[in-house]
C-alpha cells in the first residue's frame, strides 16, 4: 500500500510540473524571435513570454527550428506552442500577439524611387518569395495587381550573415525585388551596408500569433489569460530593448 501512495504521488508530481512547463518553437525573426550567439533564445515575443511565465513562477523554454518543421513538431506534441503563425496555417491561435508581418518589397538603391503604380507599367518585374511560407491571399492578390512574375526560394537563414546571401541577387539586378518583412530587412540592410532599398509601400501586413494543437488547449486557454493582462506599457518597456 506505501508503494502504490508513493507512485500516486509521483504520478501527480510529473502532472503538476509538466503542466508548469511550456516549451515554444519558432522560425529566426528579428526583433520578435531569435536566438543569440550565446545559445539564449531572444526577443520581443520571446521576452514577452518569459515575462509573463516567470511571474508566475511557471518556465519556459524556446528551440529555434525551420518554420514547417516547427509547426509539424507542434502537431505531433514535442512542443506547445508554435510563434508566428496566423489563420493560414494549420493549428489553433493563442490571439495575442506583438509580431507584425509587415511584407514589402527590398530593390536595387537604383530603384529606390519605384512605386507599385510604377511597377504596374513596367514590361517585366521579377518578385522573389519565400517557398516555406503561406502567404495571406491579399498579398498574392498585390502582387498580382501589379504584374510581378512570381519566384520562389528557400529564405531559411540560420545567420545574418546568410540573410546578407538573400540580397545579393538584387545587387546583380537577376530580379527586380524581394518581398521581405520590412524591419528584418531594413535590420540587415544597415548591418552590412547593402546597396538595397525597401519600397515605402506595403503589399500587406499580418498579425501573427501563437499557434498551438488541440491537445494544448488548457495550456492556451492559462496562457492567453497571462498574455492579456498584460498591459501596454509592459509590451512597450521590452519593445524599447529592440529600437
Amino acid at each position: 500500500m506505501k508503494w502504490v501512495l508513493i507512485f500516486i504521488w509521483l504520478f501527480h508530481c510529473n502532472v503538476f510540473a509538466q503542466a508548469d512547463t511550456y516549451s515554444f518553437c519558432f522560425s529566426r525573426w528579428w526583433p520578435f524571435s531569435f536566438v543569440e550567439e550565446a545559445g539564449d533564445a531572444k526577443g520581443i515575443q520571446v521576452d514577452l513570454l518569459k515575462y509573463v511565465l516567470n511571474n508566475e513562477n511557471m518556465s519556459a523554454s524556446f528551440t529555434e527550428l525551420p518554420y514547417k518543421r516547427c509547426i509539424d513538431d507542434v502537431l505531433s506534441g514535442k512542443y506547445d506552442f508554435t510563434l508566428h503563425i496566423d489563420s493560414a496555417d494549420d493549428l489553433n491561435l493563442v490571439e495575442h500577439g506583438v509580431s507584425v508581418w509587415e511584407m514589402a518589397l527590398a530593390v536595387n538603391v537604383n530603384n529606390q524611387f519605384l512605386t507599385l503604380e510604377k511597377i504596374k507599367s513596367l514590361p517585366l518585374f521579377s518578385v522573389v518569395i519565400a517557398q516555406e511560407y503561406p502567404y495571406p491571399k491579399a498579398a498574392l492578390q498585390t502582387l498580382a495587381d501589379i504584374n510581378a512574375v512570381i519566384i520562389k526560394r528557400s529564405y531559411y537563414e540560420g545567420s545574418d550573415e546568410d540573410a546578407r546571401a538573400l540580397f545579393d541577387i538584387l545587387s546583380s539586378n537577376r530580379v527586380g525585388a524581394v518581398l521581405v518583412d520590412k524591419r528584418w530587412a531594413k535590420k540587415i540592410i544597415s548591418q552590412f551596408n547593402l546597396p538595397v532599398s525597401i519600397l515605402p509601400e506595403l503589399v500587406h501586413s499580418q498579425r501573427q500569433f501563437i499557434g498551438y494543437s488541440d491537445q494544448n488547449h488548457e495550456k492556451a486557454v492559462i496562457l492567453s489569460g497571462l498574455l492579456k493582462a498584460v498591459s501596454e506599457q509592459e509590451i512597450h518597456a521590452i519593445e524599447m530593448d529592440y529600437q
